[in-house]
């Protein structure tokens, strides 16, 4: 999953210009559930390139790729949910 979502990113960054990096910092925060990002970077190069993600601009179409690429199976987290349970009876 995450190998595809870099795999939809990189020609998008090529096109605007950045990183990968720096899209999907963009990407998790257009995320209705993300408030923050936290970022790991150990260079100032890092860093400055970390925060250009506040700049970058999403076209309605790039959203909904990222978002289709991104998503979980839909069985999910109920199949977790029955083989954790499974055992368990109510009485």
């Amino acid at each position: 999953l995450a190998f595809n979502i870099i795999d939809k990113l990189r020609p998008m960054a090529e096109a605007k210009g950045s990183t990968v990096a720096a899209l999907a910092l963009a990407w998790l925060l257009h995320q209705k559930v993300v408030s923050t990002v936290i970022i790991g970077a150990k260079k100032m190069e890092q860093l400055d390139d970390n925060l250009t993600a506040v700049d970058v601009k999403f076209t309605p179409e790039e959203l909904q790729q990222l978002d289709e690429v991104s998503k979980l199976a839909p069985e999910y987290p109920g199949w977790m949910v029955e083989f954790t349970s499974g055992d368990r009876q109510v009485e």
